[in-house]
């Protein structure tokens, strides 16, 4: 039997395809398509949602493959669009001075370092501080000075374990991962103490007994007013991040509220609050809010009655924003969660999110910005990349940017006022052009350009800002690099 690529299920095999940037396409003469997998259901995060939806992996930057791996939605816009163009796209060009970079010309490359004993293709980072950065892979988590890149500490993997999960950042100094023997038995949470250098405490979390066949228990990790939030397939779990002491948990939508039994969908904590979606089977998808501290509910209300929800995933709690992957994007506005929806979705829109992919929107308020892409939306074997405004409580456009024709773009976030994308020219994979905009108009600014390895793995690099310093963390073989922008 073939060996499946890294990312894809243990069943999948290629039928006279061809390898496209380190994972396989299906040939035209295969009779292939990209369909739920019967296992699918079984994976309760990451490349399998609950529901049966396969979540992809990321893709090349080849415009004839399908999926991609920002956060991506097919949208029309409902309301008034302001068109921003500049210089990256086919209208007037934009003035590359203001404020907010560095104007055109080269990022200095600080330092580089490539993953201590790394093997998979596990990957992630988190910014400690202002002097800091983390790095993760399968076997450890390392430390390194932010300005010079000498590495300060290392935090191995316990032995025959290997991490299989983080949290999206850190805080206070503690960072969230997932233990397991290996990713497809994700069951451990362990707390790291990013200044001592020390794991601080693990616990393995068991199934419940109506469970069978699950394998990976584990799902999403969050650090957040000193607790770490853990979420499994049926409950979401409050932990002391220092002690690993157990403060609460948020069980499935009661029986007697709702007739049927709810399993966790997603969760993510933020701040003071805690969010999770339940998939409640005969009820539809259910969402709640948690005090992140005491585990106090806030509300429980309706989503949708959707029997067969697919997946869902909480992309902010405040504003509480949802993604529904076959439909789009909701802002739930509570203490009913009345859905409001961002957008208005394509019937052919496909848009995905994975484990790692956190810089996929933005938030300022009671706006949201995203990256979108138009590929799928016709026949065309091209694609547009965009930056999206919207007022999340009416759904709405405010503005919209489009990038060249086969351009690649990813959202970094927000970051001194402005909104900050990673852009990629046509046809290149190493060139990129770091360009902000302003959130009340849109208005863009070139920052510098620097040199980052082609991207053929499985997960996405993923850019942040530090103060004057680009930081991307990638895969083993693409691994932290850092820049000065200059101011």
């Amino acid at each position: 039997m073939t060996q499946p690529p890294p990312g894809h299920p243990p069943n999948w095999e290629p039928t006279q395809g061809q390898q496209t940037s380190g994972y396989w396409t299906p040939g035209e003469s295969s009779g292939e398509a990209w369909t739920p997998y019967p296992q699918a259901a079984q994976q309760p995060g990451g490349y399998g949602m609950p529901g049966g939806y396969w979540m992809p992996p990321k893709r090349s930057k080849a415009p004839l493959v399908v999926t991609i791996l920002v956060l991506v939605v097919v949208l029309a816009a409902t309301g008034v669009t302001l068109a921003v163009t500049g210089v990256f796209s086919s209208g007037k060009s934009a003035s590359s001075g203001g404020t907010g970079g560095s104007g055109p010309g080269e990022a200095k490359k600080l330092w580089s370092a490539a993953a201590i004993n790394a093997k998979g293709d596990m990957h992630g980072g988190w910014v400690v501080d202002d002097h800091t950065v983390a790095y993760v892979v399968e076997t450890g988590v390392t430390g390194y000075d932010l300005t010079t890149g000498k590495q300060l500490w290392q935090v191995p993997a316990p032995p025959g374990q290997v991490i299989c999960e983080m949290s999206p950042k850190a805080d206070g100094g503690i960072g969230a991962v997932g233990l397991g023997a290996d990713r497809g038995h994700c069951d451990t949470a362990a707390a790291v103490d990013l200044a001592a250098a020390k794991l601080l405490w693990s616990e393995k979390l068991t199934l419940p007994e109506n469970f069978h066949g699950w394998d990976r228990v584990l799902d999403t990790l969050s650090v957040a007013e000193g607790m770490v939030i853990v979420q499994d397939v049926e409950n979401t779990f409050g932990y002391g991040a220092r002690d690993g002491q157990r403060k609460w948990t948020a069980p499935p939508v009661p029986m007697e509220e709702f007739d049927g039994a709810c399993t966790s969908m997603s969760a993510l904590a933020e701040g003071a609050v805690t969010a999770q979606v339940l998939d409640c089977s005969l009820d539809g998808v259910k969402v709640g809010t948690y005090d992140t501290v005491s585990g106090a509910v806030k509300w429980v209300a309706p989503a949708s009655t959707d029997r067969a929800p697919g997946s869902w995933w909480l992309l902010s709690v405040n504003p509480l924003i949802a993604a529904d992957a076959r439909t789009g994007m909701y802002y739930l506005s509570g203490p009913n969660a009345v859905r409001v929806p961002i957008g208005a979705a394509a019937s052919n829109s496909h848009f995905s999110s994975t484990d790692f992919d956190y810089g996929s929107v933005a938030f300022d308020g009671t706006t949201m910005f995203t990256v979108d892409s138009d590929e799928g939306a016709t026949p065309s074997m091209h694609r547009t990349m965009s930056v999206n405004s919207w007022d999340v409580t009416t759904g709405q456009s405010r503005w919209k940017h489009a990038f060249d024709l086969d351009g690649d773009a990813e959202m970094i976030g927000m970051s001194q006022g402005r909104v900050w994308v990673d852009y990629t020219p046509p046809h290149s994979d190493s060139k990129h052009q770091l360009v902000s905009f302003s959130p009340a108009d849109g208005a863009m600014t070139e920052g510098p350009t620097f040199e980052a390895p082609e991207d053929y793995s499985t997960q996405p690099l993923t850019t942040q800002l530090v103060g004057n310093k680009i930081v991307r963390f990638g895969q083993p073989d693409a691994p932290v690099i850092v820049w000065d922008r200059g101011q």
